[in-house]
């Protein structure tokens, strides 16, 4: 790959280290937000709101509330057409106010899973 092709800025090692300890912040405060919803202390739908809850993933978020495991996870998501990749502040205004009502409704997915499988 010649250098003109190469799209990666070119940083210093200290810029290099800067963006490095940004990155973990950010993980650290990804992580905490989902210990929040894991704990109760915080809901689905508030955790939403959240400047950070934007740059995590659906399915990652999902899986931190309480009772929800990957297969239920994966049911939500297949139920609403979210897909995969999709991160939190990229919900569309309907799968948002789905998920906002399944989790007034309790997260019970009987007659939907019934209806679906």
């Amino acid at each position: 790959m010649t250098e003109k092709e190469n799209h990666l800025p070119n940083l210093s090692s200290e810029e290099r280290a800067h963006a490095l300890e940004l990155a973990i912040q950010a993980r650290r405060r990804y992580a905490a937000l989902k210990a929040r919803v894991k704990s109760g202390e915080l809901t689905f739908t508030d955790a939403m709101d959240e400047e950070d809850a934007k740059r995590i993933l659906v399915a990652s978020l999902l899986q931190s509330v309480p009772g929800i495991g990957a297969s239920k996870t994966e049911f939500i998501m297949r139920l609403y057409r979210i897909p995969k990749s999709k991160r939190v502040g990229g919900l569309g205004i309907r799968q948002r106010e789905a998920l906002v009502a399944l989790e007034k409704n309790g997260w019970k997915l009987g007659s939907l899973e019934q209806r679906n499988s």
